[in-house]
C-alpha cells in the first residue's frame, strides 16, 4: 500500500541543494536550489528557491505552484503580465512561454507532471 510523502516546514528548509536552471538565463544566471521529496512515474514534488534574476521559459511540463515567499513577475509570450507574491498559487500550463523575472528571492512548493 502506498504511504504518504511529506516535507515538513518547507518555509524554513535549510537542506536545499544547487539545481539546474529552470529556464534560459538572461544575463547572469540566478542561483537556484531545490529539495525534491517525491517522484512517481511522471510526477515530481518539492521545494524550489531562486534568487533575483531574469530567465526565458519554454515549458514542456504542467506545474502547480504555491509561493511561500518572495516576488515574481511572469510575462507570457503574448504580453500578459502575472505578478505573484507570497501566498499565491498558480499553474504553469504545458507549452507556456515567456519571461520570468524574480524581483525578490522566491521559494515555492511545486508538483510537476511531465
Amino acid at each position: 500500500m502506498p504511504e504518504i510523502s511529506i516535507q515538513k516546514n518547507v518555509a524554513s528548509l535549510t537542506d536545499l541543494v544547487p539545481e539546474e536552471s529552470f529556464g534560459e538565463p538572461v544575463g547572469a544566471p540566478s542561483k537556484q536550489t531545490a529539495n525534491n521529496f517525491y517522484e512517481e512515474g511522471n510526477m515530481f514534488a518539492g521545494t524550489w528557491e531562486c534568487e533575483p534574476g531574469v530567465m526565458d521559459l519554454d515549458l514542456d511540463i504542467t506545474e502547480f505552484c504555491h509561493l511561500l515567499s518572495g516576488h515574481w513577475v511572469l510575462t507570457s509570450e503574448s504580453g500578459e503580465v502575472t505578478e505573484i507574491k507570497a501566498g499565491d498559487s498558480w499553474v504553469f500550463p504545458k507549452g507556456w512561454k515567456g519571461r520570468s523575472e524574480v524581483k525578490e528571492t522566491v521559494r515555492k512548493v511545486y508538483m510537476i507532471i511531465s
